[in-house]
């Protein structure tokens, strides 16, 4: 039987925004890890019930992702504070790395469910939108790098 987390009581940061940064990091890292284990899935013929839960927690991690991506908007819009120009530089880059691939997703999610059938022009555009999510994958990914660089503890 599933158990329910507890949620800890939070207690004010010195460094909210650094704070919200490292989370998003860590949220953007394990989402990133889930697509590459369902790419593994995928190229291994796996199907049923491992690849639907595959699916499924993909799905939750990018959920988890808008979610980081936003509460970094809100504690960002405060300012830096106290953090360097380099790692301020950097978790912008994150978050907006974060961003794009969540709109690019979005996107190529609403394309391909518009429909069960589809033309061969629509399945142009699907293969399309996944190539634009692809890239703002790889280019999430190359943020996650630098941040990594300048936040290397925040794993």
């Amino acid at each position: 039987m599933p158990t329910k987390a507890i949620p800890r009581p939070s207690k004010p940061s010195a460094h909210p925004a650094r704070d919200a940064a490292d989370g998003l990091y860590r949220t953007a890292r394990e989402s990133c890890h889930q697509h590459e284990r369902l790419t593994r899935l995928l190229s291994h013929g796996v199907e049923g019930a491992e690849f639907v839960q595959a699916c499924e927690l993909a799905d939750l991690c990018d959920k988890h992702l808008a979610g980081h991506t936003a509460l970094y908007e809100a504690a960002a819009a405060g300012g830096r504070g106290n953090e360097t120009e380099e790692w301020w530089k950097r978790a912008n880059a994150l978050w907006m790395g974060c961003r794009e691939y969540g709109r690019r997703h979005s996107a190529s999610d609403a394309v391909a469910s518009r429909s069960k059938r589809h033309t061969a022009a629509q399945l142009g555009e699907i293969t399309m939108e996944y190539e634009l999510e692809l890239s703002a994958r790889i280019a999430l990914k190359q943020a996650l790098t630098a941040y990594g660089a300048v936040r290397g503890d925040a794993h």
